[in-house]
Formats: C-alpha cells, structure tokens, sequence
C-alpha cells in the first residue's frame, strides 16, 4: 500500500518536473539575448535572430524596441534584428530591449538584447568556443564601398576565411554583378588570403548595388563550404545637382488678388540617394522682373509661390518672370545648386467701369424713316479688351416708352449704336430724351474685394425733323364688318385718309388699286367705298370670309399713299342642316341600326349642335316604330322598334340647329337580311345589278374556255387512237423507259401462266425501225401507251400464246404486213432497243450515273446466267397479263421473278 502511495508521488512529481523544464528553458530564452557583431555595423544590417514565437505564448504580441536604433521584423517563421542606422560599438556592450505586449491585460515584457563586440568576445571564448565562432566568418554582414574614391585602386574592401582552411588549402573566389558580370572585373580577390579589393571608381546612381558570390574550393575542385552570398552597398557621394523638373514653371494669378494667394509650385529631384542629406532641397527666390516691387514670396522647403501683397495690376504688369535656384544638403555647406524660372501671368479683373467719352448727345432724325443707324456712342475701359470684363452692354433707362428705338454693342469697337425700329410721326413727337446706360458684361470688383454693376450714364437728345408726306389713312389698316346677304351699294368707308400736313381729307384723289373680285367701288374725289356684288359668307371664292382691297389716295401736291381695307363677313343663319346621305340600310339580325349624320355649311352659332327629331305631322305612329338615340351634336342613331319586315321605310326627320332653324327630310331606310350582320346581301341597286351580270358574263366566258381546253385535249387523244391499227414497235425516247406503268405493285392475277400484255403504236406511219445506216432518227419517233382492259376491245394487236402480232412496220419506204411473229424475230428487235434504253436509264439530268436505275446486286446465285436487272423492270399494268415473260430468255426470266415477288 505504501509502496504504491510512494509510486504514485514520484510519477506526479516527474510529471511536473516534464512540465516545468521547457517553461524554464523557453523562459531563460524569453529573457535574455546574446549577438556578437563587428565593431561596426552597418546601416540596415543583421544583427541576429531571435524565435518569438514561444515568448508570445498565449496573449503576447511584438511590440517596438526600447532603441530606436534597432527594429525586429518577423521573417516567415522566425524574427530578425535590423540595425536602422550605422552604429560603431562602444567599449563595452550594447544593450536594448524587445517589448512584447499582452493584448488581453496590456501588461508588457522585455527581452534584454546584448550586442558584444567580435573581437572582445574572441579573447574570452576557449578554444571549443572559438573555432564555433570563427566559422561565422563565412557569413559577413554587407560591406560597402564609397563612390567616386579618389584614392589608389585596387582598394581593399573585405576579408572573408573559412573555418575549413586548418583542414584544407583553401583557393578563394568570387563571382556576380562585378566580377564576371558587367561591370566586368570591378572586383577581384586574393585565392589564397579571401582578401577582396576594388579596382575602380563606381557612380552609385548607376550601380547602387552588388551581389557577389564567393566560393571556397580546394585545388582538386572540393567545396567544404557552401556558396557565400556577398552584398556590396556603394555609399552615395554628393555628385549630382538637383535639376527642376520642368524648363520654366507656368502660372496665373487674378489681379487684385489677397497677400499670399498661392500662385503655383516648383519642384527638383536629385538622382542621389533618397532621404539622404544629399536629397534634402532647399528652394530659393533669387529674382524677379520687372525686379520691384517685390510681388512674391516662395516658401524654401515646399517650393510654393505665394503673393506677397494684393498689389497686383494687370493694366500696369500683367507678366512676371521669377528666377528660383534649388539646393541640396538642405542649402548648407557642400550644396549643389541649379537655377530655374517661373512665368507668372496676371489675369484681368472687372476692376474697371466703362466710361463715356462725351457728357452728353444731340442727333436728329426725319420722320417715318426707320432701320437705320442715328448715333454712335463710344466708351472706354482698361480692361483686357474682348472679354466679359471689356464687352459694354447699352440699354435705355428712360425716353424709348413708345419703342421707336433700339441700342445693341458693336462687338469689334465696344461702341453703343441707336436704332430707329418705329417710323415717328413728326406731328405727334417732335423730340425724344433718351437716357442710356453702360455696364459690363460681369460685375465690377471694387479694391474692397465687393462686387457691384458699375452703370454709367448719359443723356441723348432725338430731334424728329418734319417731312412732307402724302395722304395718310385711318387707320393704316382699316377692318370693316358687312353681313352676309345684303344687297349691294353698302357702304364701306367714307373720307378713309387724310392730309398729315392739313390734317383735312379736302383735296385728295382716290382710285382703286386691287379689287381681285371686284367687289367695292370708289368715288375718286370723296372717297366713298361701297360693295357692287352681294357678299356670300359660304363663298368658295373666299375661304377665309375675309376679302382685301387696296386705293390709292393722291394730295394736290402730288404725294401719295396707299391703304388696304379688309372686309369682314359675317354669317347670317341661312342654311339648314341636311343629310348628306338620304338611303341607308339595317339589317335583320346584326346591325339593326342607322347612323346618320347631319351637315350645315353656316358657323356658330348658326350651326351645330343640331337637333333631330321625329316628324309626325303626316303620320302620328312613326315613333312607335322608330326611335332616335343622341350621340352628339351632329349625328344621330335611328333604330327600329319591335320587328319591322323586311323592306323599305320612308322616316321623316326634322333637323334643326342651334338658332332652331331646319326642315324635315325624308329618309329612305331599307331593312334587308345580312350574311355577315353589317351589310345587306340581296342588294337590288344598279350598280349591284351591274356587277352581277358581269360576274355571271365572266363565269360563262370561264365555262366555254374549259370546255374548249376539254375538246382539244380529247381531240389530241383521238388523234393518237385512231393510229392504232397501225402498230409499230414503240419508240420509248420520249418516255425514257422502256414499258409505261401507271401501277406501283403487281396484280393479282400477276403468277397466272398466261399473262397478257398488249402494246399499241401510236403514229404508226412514223414508227418503226430506223433506216439503215443510222441508230435511231429524231424524224422517226415511236410512242407506247398503256391499254387497260376497258379498252382492249378496240385494240388491234395482241399478244396470243405468248406472241406478238405486229400488224404494220415501216422500214425504209416499205410496209411490212402485220402478222403473227416467232418471239425471236421480237427479242431481236427489242435487245438492241434495250441496249440503248439501258445506257440512258444509267444517267441522270447531269449525265452521272443513276442509282435509281441501275440496281447493283453483289451475289445472285451460283450458275445464273441473268444479268443485272434495270430500271424496266417495274413497268407493267395492274390489270395486264404477263404469262409471256415464261418464255423469255434467262435475262427476262430474272426480270418476271423480280415482279413477281412483291
């Protein structure tokens, strides 16, 4: 019992010991940090590296460091230490911290870093020790090289040894950017020492950079080291000035414009190296012309241009060239400079009114003259001339009520031209004051900085000068009002014009200038204008029931004028409203209405709206009968009550208009059947009569040219019967078949031992066998047609006991007499038909074979002596007997066979 009390203590304690060793191995490594590092480390080198990862356990995060000389960077899985800048070691150590920060209760914890000097800590590592850190060696930290070195080449610039050189005889070398690559054999190195020298000057804006690789060998070609990789930094040297980025800087600037407004910026690069003293600028205002007074400031480390006061005028300078120099080593000693300019232009402000040139104006004028030019005003302004700020605009602030004149800007001289646009009449306005005003197209800006109209004025004084004029009339335009209807002799003026001058009509000649109708009159001495014709307000000879007529008017002294007089006419109620249509048509079933639809040639409100009623003075039953239902104010719907016969209706309607004047008329509605209920169908009009005789006349014409087309066609087939009795052999050319079948599939007597198929020849005097010495003439045509048994009593040739009689064959100039021939003499014939026929079938319309004639089989049968069968071997009747082919030859047999199997 105690034995395992005892075990089960130690098992827990050793459990806990497991537990707690890692926690103070991670925590001796979370506390404290030892590097060793030249004696001079470099800016943006390696100082170490470091595995946070089990320090941040659970909460912690990487913070900074306490030494803003060092920064950590976490690098895939692990941290390194940069330095930021170049640092040479004290005597002693170097020591700072990495502060880690717990994100949950923001408590921290720094890990102390010690940075020892190499070469201390060589003197008090034991050998063991020693030889670990040695081989170090072969991992230098970056090394630099000054640009433009004015010293002795080659330079020494580094050192690198392998640890292997105790073991082994060790031969150094170097490759990369440098070396083998251009710049070639900038860097070589020592084979045996590892020292590395350079042999030339290096411009850094050229090659800021080197990657060199060195490799330690032994003679025999082995590598106990792996490749270092050696980064060469060139340190920059202030050898480049700063150059401005453009040749002259462009800017504008309004005039008038607040103290440091600004006007625009200037910029340099440096191609030295960025964030360096030697890229630091500094810019500088060294001139300006005109050179005073100064207008300008520049700003030295922003490179803006502001104004230097609100001086600025553009109708005294409106241009400025500013000479700026840039430097770098932020303008201290050492500085590299260049020179540059800026061309500032200054815009023009609305900052002058226009003025007039005079105080005031006189001119004058004749009477009724208009559309021409009676003054010129100019003015002036300082401003930029053709702008907004330059432009004038003229108006008239008093004197121009009556609107006989105008005023507009001439746009090339900025001049204020006045315009008579309404003749003046001398005895009514002998003078005009006229007050004109001028002002900018914009607004003027004050010195204030506040906008106002800057209107000046000027008083113009018209003077209208009296002119002798002829009669004058009115008015110019007289309108006179006539009714319609009156009979002629109406008066339409009397003393129409008179004298300006006299102001009296007395003396004054008149005579008539246009009269297109010849409707007035005019006693030339009193001017008395009276109508010769009674004036129709429904005249087509006036549409517009207004007709002009233009006199003459002549003083004693010579002068003239002229004055038109329009005639109105007016409408009097002296038409009715009518019917344009008096018939109109119902229907039985469907439309079983009439819409009707009135008309009056006066106006209003002489006119519509029309009312429609049911005259019953001659037959007090119509509206039992008929109904009116209103649409609108000119038409109507008449409808039938109850059902009314078929037949025609006389409906008086009674239409009166607006003023209650009208008539009854009398309307014929015909009540008829409707095949489709909007139309009759048995329409009795003369121009339905009409038409129907002519359809009937058309029908007939149709019927005789059939049956003529009929005639001919059975004429054509008579003519072909009647040669029957003269039987060739038959000419299939035309056909393009050898038999014509009109049946698709045999009959069913097509296995009966004596089947009978009769051929008969039409044109039996042209059919035959061509004459010697020629295959087959066009001039010698045959035909076969096919004879059904309905027809076999008038057919002369037959086929008995399977042969063919052949009653006439032509050869040559002879007849042959028809008899009775062996099935020889036939198949003699009709093989090299056949032949032929066969060649022909095998085309088609292009003259390629045709597959729907030839029929290919690839096995018949051993020991058949048949040939291939063709396209004619479906042509046969359904009623035709072909026990004949029984006795054919091999060829013909196959061809039965292949009938007979459907």
């Amino acid at each position: 019992m105690g034995s395992t009390a005892s075990c089960r203590g130690l098992f827990i304690t050793g459990c806990f010991l497991a537990l707690l060793l890692p926690l103070l191995v991670l925590g001796k490594s979370c506390h404290k940090l030892k590097f060793p590092v030249p004696s001079v480390i470099q800016s943006g080198s390696v100082v170490g590296q470091v595995n946070l990862k089990s320090c941040m356990y659970p909460n912690y995060i990487l913070g900074e460091t306490n030494n803003p000389d060092f920064i950590v960077k976490k690098e895939d899985s692990h941290y390194v230490i940069y330095s930021t800048k170049k640092i040479t070691m004290p005597n002693h150590a170097l020591s700072f911290g990495i502060i880690l920060k717990d994100k949950v209760f923001l408590t921290e914890k720094i890990i102390h870093v010690k940075l020892v000097s190499e070469a201390k800590a060589g003197k008090t590592r034991h050998v063991r020790e020693l030889l670990k850190r040695t081989k170090r060696r072969w991992r230098p930290i970056p090394f630099s090289v000054h640009e433009n070195y004015r010293g002795k080449y080659p330079l020494w610039v580094e050192k690198i040894q392998s640890d292997t050189q105790l073991e082994y005889n060790i031969i150094y070398s170097i490759s990369g950017s440098g070396v083998d690559q251009h710049p070639i054999g900038l860097f070589t190195i020592n084979e045996k020492t590892g020292d590395i020298y350079i042999n030339g000057p290096v411009d850094r804006e050229e090659y800021p950079f080197f990657q060199l690789i060195a490799y330690a060998k032994t003679p025999d070609g082995y590598a106990p080291e792996s490749p270092l990789d050696l980064p060469v930094v060139v340190e920059d040297d202030n050898d480049n000035a700063p150059i401005f980025t453009e040749e002259t800087f462009c800017a504008e600037i309004l005039e008038n414009s607040r103290a440091d407004t600004v006007v625009g910026r200037v910029n340099a690069t440096d191609r030295d190296k960025p964030g360096s003293a030697h890229t630091k600028l500094r810019y500088y205002l060294i001139g300006q012309i005109p050179p005073s007074p100064i207008m300008f400031n520049l700003h030295a480390e922003t490179g803006i241009v502001t104004t230097a006061s609100n001086r600025l005028d553009r109708e005294t300078q409106d241009h400025y060239t500013l000479l700026i120099e840039v430097r770098d080593m932020d303008g201290k000693i050492g500085y590299l400079s260049s020179t540059g300019t800026m061309s500032v232009t200054v815009l023009d402000a609305n900052d002058f009114a226009p003025t007039f040139v005079k105080q005031s104006y006189q001119v004058e004028v004749n009477e009724n003259e208009s559309g021409m030019v009676i003054l010129k005003i100019p003015v002036l302004d300082n401003d930029l001339p053709n702008t907004p700020n330059w432009r004038a605009m003229f108006s008239f602030t008093q004197g121009n009520e009556l609107g006989h004149f105008n005023i507009t800007s001439d746009p090339k001289t900025n001049e204020g031209l006045i315009t008579v646009i309404k003749p003046i009449d001398y005895e009514k306005n002998k003078q005009f004051l006229l007050q004109v005003a001028v002002a900018n197209e914009v607004s003027l800006l004050t010195q204030s900085g506040t906008k106002s109209r800057g209107v000046s004025t000027i008083p113009v004084t018209v003077i209208v000068k009296d002119v002798d004029e002829g009669p004058e009339c009115r008015p110019q335009i007289k309108e006179v009002s006539v009714n319609e209807n009156q009979t002629a002799g109406v008066l339409i003026a009397e003393n129409p014009t008179f004298d300006p001058e006299t102001q009296s009509s007395a003396g004054i000649r008149y005579q008539i200038l246009s009269d297109p109708l010849s409707l007035v009159s005019i006693d030339g001495n009193t001017g008395r204008i009276t109508t010769t014709q009674v004036l129709d307000y429904e005249s087509k000879a006036i549409p517009t029931h207004q007709y002009n007529f233009t006199f003459l008017a002549t003083d004693q002294t010579g002068k003239s004028g002229t004055c038109t007089i329009t005639i109105i006419i007016k409408d009097v109620n002296d038409n009715v409203p009518t019917l344009p249509r008096s018939e109109m048509t119902i229907c039985q079933m469907g439309r079983t209405y009439a819409d009707v639809v009135a008309t009056d040639d006066d106006s209003s409100p002489n006119s519509r709206p029309y009312t429609f009623y049911l005259d019953t003075s001659s037959d007090s039953t119509i509206t039992s009968r008929w109904r009116i239902v209103s649409q609108d104010g000119t038409s109507v719907r008449i409808e039938a009550i109850g059902e009314t016969p078929i037949g025609s209706y006389e409906v008086p309607v009674k239409i009166v208009d607006k003023q209650g004047f009208g008539r009854t008329q009398n309307l014929l509605i015909r009540k008829c059947n409707c095949a489709d209920s909007l139309n009759c169908s048995d329409r009795s009009s003369g121009n339905s009569v009409a038409l129907g005789g002519l359809a009937i006349l058309l029908m007939v014409l149709s019927a005789l040219l059939f049956a003529l087309f009929l005639c001919f066609l059975l004429a054509c087939l008579c003519g072909s019967g009647a040669g029957i009795s003269k039987a060739g052999f038959p000419d299939d050319g035309p056909q393009q078949n050898l038999l014509i079948n009109n049946t698709e599939a045999p009959g069913a007597d097509v296995m009966e031992g004596n089947f009978k198929v009769p051929v008969v020849m039409v044109n039996p005097d042209i059919a035959g066998v061509a004459p010697p010495g020629s295959h087959e003439s066009g001039q010698h045509a045959t035909q076969v047609e096919h004879v059904t048994h309905t027809k076999r009593s008038n057919v002369h040739n037959e086929f008995t006991e399977g042969r063919l009689t052949l009653p006439h064959i032509r050869e040559g100039h002879h007849i042959i007499e028809g008899g009775r021939n062996t099935y020889g003499e036939w198949h003699s014939f009709v093989n090299t038909r056949l032949g032929d026929k066969l060649y022909m079938c095998g085309q088609d319309e292009e003259h390629q074979c045709g597959k729907d004639y030839v029929v290919p089989y690839n096995y018949e049968g051993k020991g058949s002596v048949a040939g291939s069968v063709g396209c004619c071997s479906e042509f046969r009747g359904e009623d035709d007997r072909m026990d004949f082919l029984n006795h054919l030859e091999p060829k013909f047999r196959t061809l039965a066979e292949v009938c007979a199997k459907k």
